[in-house]
């Protein structure tokens, strides 16, 4: 296991949003982020030995206009222009844009349209983040503006099983495996949309395995982190006709 990463206290936390639309469950590993800060911990009624060792987060949702409301699925919406409290309600951060996006500590990328193709700015923006961060984490086709940008060239990644045949071809330079979410550095990856949730599980327990006690309290109040890395064998892969944009 890896030796966990000393995180900075508040932990600038980042999620990067599609004005395209994204998929709301991609995001939804957030919780997991809310789950352990204090302010939850104590809400919940746990020992104060407990709260004492949970997070301190800002949260800052980006798009490249820094503008909103940014449309997700469900018919939901982000604003991305206004303050707005996080998930704690107690502590608050401004939205950005990715002009004047702070460096972050963590950056979650969810999924855009299969057929999203990032910007030069968007590319720009993912490559000076990905310098500074501590985890890039990726959901779903969030894989599809990383792979663009070159930040998985040369790394083991996944993606979600419909796309790894259509990938494994298109970008030979990744070692594509097929998982659940799988790690290479500060690189986390991840399958389709719930996939994202047992990733966090395993980031929480590999990078906060010090704050064991409250990481595992969170995992069973939520009943996440229960399914583990590895498909079951027989999987399916590839559904014909469906492609992410590679021209």
């Amino acid at each position: 296991m890896s030796t966990p990463t000393t995180y900075p206290n508040p932990l600038k936390l980042g999620i990067l949003l599609f004005s395209e639309g994204v998929q709301l469950l991609d995001v939804a590993p957030i919780d997991m982020f809310g789950m352990l800060e204090k302010s939850y911990l104590a809400a919940c009624g746990l020992p104060q030995a407990m709260i004492d060792s949970g997070l301190d987060i800002e949260y800052y949702f980006i798009n490249e206009e820094g503008k909103g409301p940014n449309p997700m699925t469900g018919g939901f919406k982000i604003n991305v222009t206004v303050r707005f409290p996080s998930i704690s309600l107690l502590s608050w951060t401004i939205l950005h844009g990715i002009k004047d996006c702070p460096p972050l500590d963590i950056l979650l990328i969810g999924g855009p349209n299969p057929s999203y193709r990032p910007t030069a700015s968007v590319q720009r923006f993912l490559q000076e983040q990905y310098a500074h961060v501590q985890a890039f984490m990726i959901v779903c086709t969030g894989c599809n503006p990383a792979l663009y940008s070159g930040i998985l060239d040369h790394k083991t990644a996944t993606a979600p099983l419909a796309l790894l045949p259509m990938l494994k071809k298109e970008a030979p330079q990744v070692k594509w495996v097929e998982k659940r979410w799988v790690r290479d550095g500060k690189v986390w990856t991840s399958g389709a949309v719930a996939n994202g949730m047992e990733m966090m599980a395993g980031f929480m327990r590999e990078e906060f395995g010090h704050k064991k006690e409250i990481v595992e309290t969170v995992l069973g109040m939520s009943d996440v982190g229960v399914r583990g890395v590895d498909f079951p064998e027989g999987a399916n892969t590839g559904i014909p006709g469906m492609e992410m944009a590679n021209h």
